[in-house]
């Protein structure tokens, strides 16, 4: 099987499957395929920039950070990609007992692994997925540093930035240091109004992590951030200078403005709508329970008993579509989930039709 820990290997699947790169519908990945795309003149003209080095704490991009996300920018870091920010954060916390909720994005462990830490894999049962996080109180009074997806990846499952408010206020939480990564924040209904980032200042502990990759589709640009108002300073200390390249910068200075801006929210809207058809055809599917989630893809649960997730992940490659098999995310049952990224009309109607054609025909073979 391609992938381990990370969606988005088409290259090693078009070599599993015998195919050709460009005929893989990618759905192993979470990316808004409606984004403002990037001319060939821009890169052109980008490609310029590689012989210059570039700004080595990258002041521009974080004012301009600062004003798409409505945040000073004395609170971001600018990163490459969120997952260097979750990383660094990590580093910030050796000798820590340190809670990861699970399940969970699978760099989560491995970021705080690499530090030596008191570091435990908190498993919410099923029914808490969805749960108001003050229920989690029992379950993680014993820890100095919590970590958490909101929306969460695999399960898309999201809480309040109410609910969340009210347990940092919590007594026995006040002392705690909370990593929120807030990677798929931007699909969700209502970003601007659930963002933790508005709370930054008010709350020193609080540790947000975001990412621009996944909601503007550059992934091999890497480009994210971090947003705090307590560690800043630690961690501007710990980050190597240049870590954001010539042609992020570049990228940044044409796409990080208010026009272009406008029209990336005119896209999440959009695939808003789509993903609510995608989830309405996936649930006519036999065999098959779709999680409800806030982000751009859908944790799907195999109910039925000849239904395996290894094994549709093999015939549907064969056809050209890669889905993501959830064997390697903590607290999901070994063959019994795919995660399946939104892409566009046509292209989820297609995993549809093939999906659903395999299901009946797995199901029917035993039955």
């Amino acid at each position: 099987m391609a992938q381990a820990f990370h969606g988005g290997q088409v290259a090693a699947a078009a070599r599993e499957f015998g195919l050709a790169h460009e005929s893989i519908l990618d759905f192993s990945s979470n990316l808004n395929v409606l984004a403002p795309k990037v001319s060939e003149a821009e890169w052109e003209q980008w490609a310029a920039e590689i012989i210059h080095y570039p700004e080595p704490d990258a002041e521009t991009l974080a004012n301009r950070l600062a004003e798409i996300y409505r945040l000073e920018s004395e609170f971001i870091l600018p990163t490459a990609g969120s997952i260097e920010g979750l990383y660094l954060a990590a580093r910030l916390f050796a000798g820590c007992r340190v809670a990861i909720m699970e399940p969970g994005f699978s760099d989560y462990g491995r970021s705080f692994a690499s530090v030596d830490c008191q570091l435990e894999h908190v498993l919410l049962p099923r029914q808490l997925w969805n749960a108001p996080a003050g229920e989690w109180r029992q379950l993680l009074q014993a820890f100095d540093v919590v970590v958490l997806g909101n929306p969460n990846n695999p399960t898309g499952s999201m809480q309040t930035r109410k609910e969340l408010q009210h347990l940092f206020e919590m007594q026995w939480s006040r002392a705690k240091h909370w990593i929120v990564d807030e990677a798929f924040m931007e699909f969700a209904a209502d970003p601007y109004g659930e963002t933790l980032l508005a709370m930054v200042e008010q709350f020193p502990s609080l540790i947000v992590l975001r990412s621009l990759t996944k909601s503007w589709r550059i992934p091999g640009l890497r480009a994210g951030f971090i947003a705090t108002a307590g560690p800043m300073e630690r961690l501007r200390k710990m980050q190597p200078p240049w870590t954001i390249n010539s042609v992020v910068q570049a990228w940044a200075k044409q796409f990080l403005v208010k026009e272009r801006h406008q029209q990336l929210l005119k896209t999440l809207d959009e695939l808003r709508t789509v993903k609510r058809e995608f989830e309405a055809q996936l649930q006519a599917i036999q065999g098959i329970y779709v999680h409800p989630g806030a982000a751009n893809f859908l944790l799907v649960e195999l109910t039925a008993e000849s239904l395996d997730a290894g094994t549709l992940y093999q015939k549907l490659g064969r056809r050209g579509l890669l889905i993501r098999v959830g064997d390697s995310f903590r607290g999901l049952a070994k063959g019994r989930f795919i995660r399946l990224s939104v892409r566009t009309s046509s292209e989820n109607s297609r995993l549809v039709h093939e999906l659903s054609t395999i299901c009946r025909e797995l199901i029917q073979r035993v039955a």
